[in-house]
C-alpha cells in the first residue's frame, strides 16, 4: 500500500495540490477531477482523531463553514430547491477545501512558490492556446460577432472601417477557444502579474523569462478587454508600486510601472478595448426607467443591481434562500418592461447575490471570508493583491456562483491561510 509510506504519502499530497492549481483554467471537469484525487488522497492519510484536533485549532477555517452551513440553511426556505441543492454541490470547495488545508499535510514555501508559478505557466499555456484558435479561425475567415447586435452597430459608428482581425482577437471570442468566460480568465491573468513582481527570483535568466511572460499576459489582457480586470490590475499596481516604495524597493518599481504603460498604450490602441473600456460607458445613461430598451453591458448591469436590491428590500434580513435569487429576478425582469422579460440574468455582484439570497449574516460572513487573512498576511503583498483583485472582481461579477470563481479563490485562499508552512 503507497500509505503505508510517509514518502510516497507525502508525494501524492503534493501531486494533488499542483493539479488542482494547474488545472484551474483549463475544463471544469479536469479540475474537479483533480478535486476528486486531492480528497481521496486526504481521505487516505488517514489519522482523523488527530484532523479534529488540526481542525479544531485552525481558527482562520471556521468562517468558510459557517457559510457553507448557511448555504445549506437556504435550503429550507428557497422556492427553488433544484437550483439550490446544484449550487451547494458546485460550491463544496467552500466546505472542503479549508477542512483539508487546516487537517492535512502543509507543504514549505518553495513549494508554495512552485505553486504559484506552476499557475502562471498553465494560464500562459491556455494563452497561447487561445491566440493559436483565433489565428486559426481568422485566416479560415469564419464570420463572428463579439457584441450582440445594437453593440456592434455601436462599435461600428465609433471605430468605421476597422479591420475585423480585431473581432477574433478580443474579448468573448478570443477567450471561446478554451471554453472560459473573458472576466474569469482575465482575474486569473491579473493575479498572474502579481506572482511574477512579487515572487523571489534565482538567476537574471528567470527575472528575463518572467518578464516575458508578463508582457505577453498584460497584452492579453488588453485583448480580452475586461473592464473590472484591467481596474483590478491598475489598483493592484499601484498597491504594489506604494508598498515597494516605502521599502526602498526602487529597482523593483520600474518594470512594474513600465508593465502599466505599455498596458495603457495597448488599451488605447485595441478598438475593441477603447470600446468597452472608454466609449461604451461614457455613452451610457446612467438613469434607469421603465421606458429603456436599449440596453448595453453598463445599463445591464445597473438594471440587474435596481432588481439584486429590490429583493434584498424585500427580504433583507434572511434573503430568499440558496438557489432562491434566480427566480426573484426572473420576477423582477417579467415586470420591468418587455425588453427584460426572459432575462434571465443573475446580480452581476457577488455582494449582492450573497446578500439577496443568504440574508444579511450570509453576507457579512462572506466577508469576513473574504478578509480574515488580512488579520494574519497583512504584510504579505501577494495575497493582500490577492484579495484586491477579487473584491473588486465582485463587484461587477457575481464571480462565486461558478466553479471558476469559486475554486479560485477558495484553492488560493487556503493556499495562504493553512497549507503553506510559515507564510509571512
Amino acid at each position: 500500500m503507497i500509505w503505508q509510506t510517509k514518502g510516497k504519502c507525502e508525494n501524492w499530497h503534493r501531486i494533488a495540490w499542483w493539479l488542482c492549481v494547474v488545472t484551474l483554467p483549463w475544463a471544469d471537469q479536469v479540475n474537479t477531477a483533480c478535486l476528486v484525487l486531492l480528497t481521496i488522497v486526504w481521505i487516505a492519510e488517514g489519522d482523523f482523531k488527530l484532523k479534529w484536533q488540526r481542525l479544531k485549532a485552525a481558527t482562520w477555517s471556521w468562517p468558510f463553514l459557517f457559510y457553507y452551513f448557511l448555504l445549506m440553511a437556504g435550503i429550507l426556505y428557497t422556492q427553488d430547491a433544484e437550483n439550490g441543492f446544484f449550487m451547494l454541490e458546485k460550491k463544496i470547495t467552500i466546505f472542503m477545501l479549508p477542512v483539508i488545508a487546516a487537517t492535512g499535510r502543509q507543504v514549505d514555501e518553495k513549494f508554495g512558490g512552485i505553486l504559484k508559478r506552476s499557475f502562471v505557466y498553465s494560464c500562459s499555456i491556455v494563452v497561447l492556446l487561445c491566440l493559436a484558435g483565433a489565428s486559426y479561425s481568422y485566416f479560415l475567415s469564419n464570420p463572428i460577432a463579439n457584441f450582440d447586435i445594437r453593440s456592434n452597430a455601436n462599435f461600428m459608428s465609433l471605430h468605421p472601417g476597422v479591420s475585423p482581425a480585431w473581432m477574433y482577437f478580443s474579448y468573448i471570442q478570443l477567450a471561446s477557444w478554451m471554453g472560459i468566460h473573458p472576466g474569469y480568465l482575465s482575474m486569473y491573468l491579473v493575479f498572474c502579474l502579481v506572482i511574477l513582481f512579487t515572487e523571489s527570483y534565482h538567476s537574471r535568466m528567470e527575472q528575463r523569462i518572467h518578464v516575458f511572460i508578463g508582457l505577453v499576459i498584460v497584452g492579453f489582457l488588453i485583448l480580452l478587454a475586461t473592464r473590472m480586470a484591467i481596474v483590478a490590475f491598475i489598483c493592484s499596481s499601484v498597491y504594489l508600486s506604494i508598498k515597494k516604495t516605502q521599502e526602498k524597493q526602487i529597482k523593483a518599481i520600474l518594470p512594474l510601472l513600465s508593465v502599466v504603460l505599455i498596458g495603457i498604450i495597448l488599451a488605447w490602441l485595441n478598438p475593441v478595448a477603447k470600446f468597452r473600456l472608454i466609449e461604451e460607458p461614457m455613452g451610457t445613461t446612467y438613469h434607469l426607467d421603465r421606458g429603456i430598451t436599449n440596453w448595453n453591458s453598463v445599463s445591464f448591469r445597473l438594471l440587474e443591481w435596481q432588481g439584486s436590491w429590490s429583493v434584498i428590500r424585500a427580504h433583507w434580513f434572511a434573503g430568499v434562500g440558496k438557489g432562491g435569487g434566480k427566480n426573484a429576478l426572473d420576477n423582477f425582469y417579467a415586470h420591468y418592461n418587455s425588453s427584460t422579460v426572459d432575462l434571465g440574468l443573475n446580480a452581476h455582484n457577488q455582494y449582492l447575490q450573497t446578500w439577496m439570497e443568504s440574508g444579511l449574516l450570509g453576507a457579512l460572513t462572506f466577508l469576513l471570508c473574504l478578509t480574515i487573512g488580512l488579520f494574519k498576511l497583512g504584510n504579505n503583498l501577494g495575497y493582500v493583491s490577492f484579495i484586491l483583485i477579487f473584491s473588486l472582481m465582485c463587484l461587477t461579477e457575481s464571480i462565486g456562483e461558478r466553479q471558476k470563481g469559486i475554486v479560485f479563490f477558495m484553492l488560493f485562499q487556503v493556499l495562504f491561510l493553512g497549507l503553506i508552512k510559515s507564510a509571512k
